[in-house]
Formats: structure tokens, sequence, C-alpha cells
């Protein structure tokens, strides 16, 4: 597990911990936060965990080996970044495990710095390699709906157990609009925004989780401002635009909010942005309306079709083929973006040994479109007192397999038996207060098409 210590009695600390993500074969990227406290306090009313100017530095190497430390240059962070930087390393082995230190300094300090925190991630295997592959995909968290007040959702600490290569969360991760228990604020401005960032990784298996695996962050509707929003729109003095400065800001981040990862030889994930290009959902459907945007779905058309990884997946931040909720209004499986869906749906399923993950919907299930056969995977909320909000349409004749109301959590696996691959899916829900892993939903396999 990560573990902090203190070095001196000054400030500056970690006190949202450190995110790791956006992990290749030869590179991740690091995300920090200077804070004033160790320990951000949740349950405080404002400031849970306050940002201080300092310096950082890390160190890291390959786990288990013996070999001298890599530094970095100390780097600055400022209030203007909400006290956040993100720093990227190259040059990494493809297939390793790395063990990190970083370590925060007071401005202009020459000393011992005030806090040392540890943790560690692996990088993508080799191109050629066919050792097995284990992802873990999550979607929709909020303030009101955690386990624990203080130490926020218990699926973070089981996912932890399944020692999975990387994780995905599919968005919906703040809730700048939703006040579930009656106490958070509504975040309409900048502050209220960044404050709620720093509450929901202030909780203490919400900060401690990701510095102990790689993460790749989507968004939804929810962290950029509102439920089904656009470009264009406000909440309250929270425009568009700055909701997407702001998830830029507290997550890490790749060159573009779209894109592809090979993970093995038989594994490469495809991570789809679904807000950035859209038209408006109001908007009349037709060949002109989009959500993914033309270069975006230009880009997902031309990468799959040059890969020859054996399982392809395609990981979004809200469904694609559903069952969805009558009435809604914002997906590829709605009605209003009927004409893209269709044209998505139709080469998606064209491919083989490709399935589709979603996030955004409050229920785990598994579905087949009936008119093309694409596969679509719903990883679910990622707890029951998120699930109970948000309805449930339940399992629906016209989409196969697996409909549940439980949260939890998904965990996608991919192997070989006698030299044949296979990718399972294994729904969990959250273990009790016995500190087991959680109980399996549902599982299901699916061999390769070809050899």
């Amino acid at each position: 597990m990560a573990v902090s210590h203190l070095l001196s009695a000054t400030v500056p600390y970690f006190g949202n911990g450190i995110k790791v993500g956006e992990v290749t074969q030869d590179s991740v990227v690091f995300w920090v936060r200077l804070t004033e406290v160790e320990k951000g306090n949740p349950q405080q009313a404002v400031a849970p965990a306050p940002g201080v100017v300092g310096w950082y530095e890390l160190s890291y190497r390959e786990r288990g080996k013996n070999t001298d430390w890599m530094n970095t240059e100390r780097r600055p962070v400022s209030a203007e970044r909400d006290f956040t930087d993100q720093l990227r390393l190259e040059g990494l082995r493809a297939g390793a495990q790395y063990e990190f230190e970083a370590r925060a300094y007071q401005e202009g300090s020459t000393k011992r710095p005030s806090e040392a925190l540890k943790g560690h991630f692996r990088t993508a295997k080799p191109l050629e390699s066919i050792e097995g592959v284990k992802g873990v995909v999550v979607t929709c968290q909020g303030l009101g709906t955690v386990d624990d007040p203080v130490m926020g959702h218990k699926a973070y600490a089981d996912i932890l157990q399944h020692d999975a290569d990387f994780f995905v969360h599919t968005g919906d991760i703040v809730y700048y609009d939703k006040d579930y228990d009656g106490v958070h604020p509504l975040s309409k401005n900048r502050a209220q925004a960044r404050e709620r960032w720093n509450r929901m990784f202030s909780m203490h298996w919400n900060r401690d989780f990701h510095s102990q695996i790689s993460s790749y962050f989507l968004k939804d509707d929810h962290d950029v401002l509102k439920d089904d929003c656009y470009p264009g729109q406000t909440y309250g003095d929270l425009t568009f635009e700055e909701g997407l400065e702001i998830f830029r800001e507290q997550t890490t981040q790749s060159p573009l909010p779209y894109r592809t990862v090979r993970w093995s030889k038989d594994v490469q994930i495809w991570l789809l942005e679904g807000r950035d290009y859209r038209t408006p959902n109001r908007a009349p459907d037709g060949p002109e309306k989009s959500m993914l945007g033309q270069e975006q779905k230009a880009w997902l058309k031309r990468t799959i079709s040059e890969s020859d990884a054996t399982f392809k997946l395609v990981i979004s931040p809200s469904p694609i083929v559903g069952p969805d909720k009558p009435g809604k209004k914002d997906n590829l499986s709605n009605d209003v973006y009927r004409t893209e869906g269709d044209e998505i749906r139709r080469f998606l399923s064209g491919v083989e040994d490709l399935y589709v993950i979603c996030g955004d919907r409050h229920w785990q299930y598994a579905s087949k479109d009936a008119e093309t056969g694409l596969v679509e995977i719903g990883c679910g909320p990622i707890n029951n007192e998120h699930a109970k909000l948000g309805g449930n349409p339940g399992r629906q004749k016209e989409h196969l397999y697996f409909g549940g109301g439980e949260g939890g959590y998904l965990v996608f696996e991919v192997k070989r038996a006698d030299g044949r691959p296979f990718i399972s899916f294994r729904w969990y829900s959250i273990s009790g207060s016995d500190g087991s892993v959680g109980t399996v939903n549902c599982e299901m396999s699916f061999p390769a098409m070809r050899p």
C-alpha cells in the first residue's frame, strides 16, 4: 500500500494523495497537489484540504530491483492551478513494475522535505506479450452516497485486492450539480468546483488508491457542469470551458481527451470523449448531429481498423447500446443521437472480438444490440447507495444477458487457455465489514473468434 511519512514539522503535504495515470509501454503521468494538512478533513464545511505553494520532486525505479533511483528536478506548484502539477516521465520499460517516492518541500527551502509519499504502478506489457491483462472499471460516485463520510468509497479498498494492471473511471466522479445528502453545497463557480475535487480525494480510501495503480480518467456531464450538459452552457457562474479546464487540472491528462493504449498482444483499449465535441442534445437528429465529433470518429475508425490486437475494448463514458431509461436524451443509445448511434454500432459490430464497456448508468448490465449484435458491458455505479438513484430499466427481451440493480465495480481479464485467448467480465458488489472481496454478481466469458 502507499506509504507516507513526515520528515519535519513544516508544510506542505500531499493531503489529496498522488494520482498515477495515463500509463503506456514507456511513459506515465503523475498528478500532485500540495496542501497545508497531511490528511484532509472531508467533513469540514469549507476547505477540506487547503492548498499551499511549495515544491516537490520524484524518485523512481523498477520495483524489487536494487538499482539506483532516477530523480526528477524539483518542481513548483501555484495557486493559479489550485496548487496542482502534472509531470510526465518517459523512457520506462514495458511490462515492468515501478516504485516511486514523492517528496514535498516548503517554498524556498533547502532543508529536508516535509513529507514523503511512496507508491507503485505497472507499465503496459510489450506488444508481443501474451501475458494476462486485468483492468477494473467504475462509474458514478457522489459525496452524498459514500460508504463512509471520512473513508469514502469502499470499492477503492476492494479493487486493490485484485492486483489489476490498471483502472478506468468512466466519469461522474464529483457531481457539481447534486447534493444528495443536503450537506455539500452545489458547485456553481470555479472555487466550489475545485473544492468538490479536493473533498472527494480527501476521503481516505479514495485518496490512497491512486498512488497504487495507474488510472485513466474519462469525464461525463457532472464532471464538467451539470446533467446532460454540452458546449456553450453554464451552471451558475461556472462555464463549460471552465469545467473542461478544471477536469484537466484535477486528473492525469494525455495530449488529447480521446486516446488508445495497447496493453499486450491480446488487449488494446480505446478511451472515448463524449462532451467536448457534441452537438446540442436538443438539436434535430441527422447526419450532421454528433456526440463524438468528426475528428474523434475518424480517429476511432482508423485506429481500430489498423489494430491487430486480439481483443479490442472501446471504453465509453456513456452507453452506445443500452438499454437506457425511457426519455433519456444524452447518449448514442438514445433516439436523439440515432443517426450517429446506428453508424457507430454498425462499424463496431463489424470488428471481431470487440466489446464496448460503458459507464454513466446506475445499474450493472451486459447487453447485445438486437440489430447489429454489438455487445456492451455496463460497469454500474461504485456502490449500492448510488445504484438507488436514477432508476433501472431491468432486463429487456431485445437486450440479452445480464441486468442487475447492484453497484460495485467491473473486472475484466484477458488470458490464454490451451493457447487460445479469452476474455472474462465479472461484476462485483463491494465487501462487507469483514474486509473480504465483495461477491460476484455475474460472470461472463467469451473466447476469441480467431485462435
